[in-house]
């Protein structure tokens, strides 16, 4: 299925797909086009694979696939099967017993959906799981085309190391491309903490030893950074250890941030870049291993909640939540901020989608981050937090 010039034209496509904007619906174009297929779509979803973030598809018309991400995706009678088997590879929907097709045409799944785009067969698989979230990606054929034989099982799955590397490339590019836009912004800054390769403090501003005195989720003890939080106080530590890991070859550290809650307020976000060893030792004050960026939204902008629920017509709880998405939180971690369930949260969010007619976290924060929701404050400037290498 995949041979000679058309496979490497693939694999062109497959790799260029994390650096242009429509890079991975023209490599999905490529693998209907290859494979014999109908459509194809790749799923972003939550943990449980029951919720979709975003995704891309090709061959489905808009209101088909926005049907498909809202409520079909959970009727579908192949994805039951498919989590029940090892992730990391296709499975033929017809040879591998994710479900007979009997059982397929009497779905609701097939009757209300798929029927009338005539799709009957596919090759389905869980192609990544990262950071709490489960990439799906699904190839559909038609009856005419007919199901997806061994070889041709086989043939996909050859591809799908090629696939986890490219998805792990569009992580490490947008985890960078945030990490940038956080630099960008550190001029704001005047608190810096430096701490060598055995996670201690060695350098720290008069600001920064200031936030240190007046947060009370975080301290200094044995002159290593602490907080209160057992999961963040845990995140935190996972960071640097990978920061001061060399044998750490074969997965690129990126850094991440740590949220450091406050109750009733919003959270301090930690944001950990580790540093090349090689890096210009000029621009610190002494050697050091990765930086952290303490930064406090309070301190500088805070969000017009009353105006967000009004202009999108919001309870106060879901304009709470909106602005947390915009943020950049995860729905667990806004759980946790505001006292409540997971699923109260999934609920608002969904809520939200409706009355904004949008179907994803991403779209919703490009609409918030658009809107005239921010009003300076008189607090006092955030501090800027920085570790590196020694």
């Amino acid at each position: 299925m995949f041979a000679g010039k058309g496979l490497d034209t693939l694999l062109d496509a497959l790799y260029h797909a994390p650096y242009e904007a429509s890079g991975w619906q023209e490599f999905l174009n490529r693998m209907v086009s290859l494979s014999g297929s109908r459509s194809a779509r790749i799923l972003v979803m939550n943990q449980d694979a029951d919720e979709v973030f975003n995704g891309v598809q090709v061959n489905t018309d808009a209101s088909a696939h926005k049907a498909f991400v809202e409520h079909y995706v959970n009727l579908c009678p192949w994805r039951p099967g498919l989590a029940t088997l090892p992730p990391g590879q296709f499975y033929s929907s017809f040879l591998d017993g994710i479900c007979d097709q009997k059982t397929f045409y009497r779905s609701e799944f097939f009757n209300d959906w798929a029927r009338h785009l005539d799709i009957h067969h596919g090759a389905s698989g869980t192609v990544w799981q990262h950071d709490g979230q489960t990439i799906q990606m699904f190839m559909q054929r038609t009856g005419g085309q007919g199901h997806f034989t061994r070889a041709e099982t086989n043939a996909l799955n050859a591809l799908a190391p090629h696939i986890r590397r490219a998805l792990r490339l569009e992580a490490i590019m947008h985890q960078r491309k945030q990490q940038q836009e956080y630099l960008e912004q550190q001029g704001r800054f005047s608190a810096m903490l430096l701490v060598n390769v055995r996670g201690e403090v060695v350098y720290g501003s008069e600001s920064a030893w200031q936030m240190v005195r007046e947060e009370t989720n975080i301290r200094i003890h044995a002159r290593k950074l602490r907080l209160v939080e057992k999961a963040g106080q845990e995140k935190l530590y996972r960071l640097l250890s990978a920061s001061f890991d060399s044998s750490n070859r074969h997965a690129p550290v990126t850094g991440g941030v740590v949220p450091v809650w406050r109750p009733g307020r919003t959270p301090l976000l930690m944001q950990v870049i580790p540093l090349h060893p090689d890096a210009d030792s000029k621009l610190m004050p002494i050697p050091a291993h990765a930086a952290i960026y303490l930064v406090d939204g309070e301190a500088e902008t805070q969000m017009d909640l009353d105006k967000l629920a009004s202009l999108l017509d919001l309870t106060h709880a879901e304009a709470r939540v909106a602005s947390l998405v915009a943020q950049g939180e995860k729905p667990a971690d806004i759980a946790l901020c505001c006292g409540v369930s997971i699923h109260t949260i999934r609920s608002q969010i969904k809520s939200i989608f409706l009355k904004t007619d949008i179907s994803s976290q991403a779209q919703l924060t490009r609409l918030v981050r658009a809107l005239p929701v921010r009003r300076q404050v008189s607090l006092p400037r955030a501090p800027f937090l920085l570790f590196s290498a020694g």
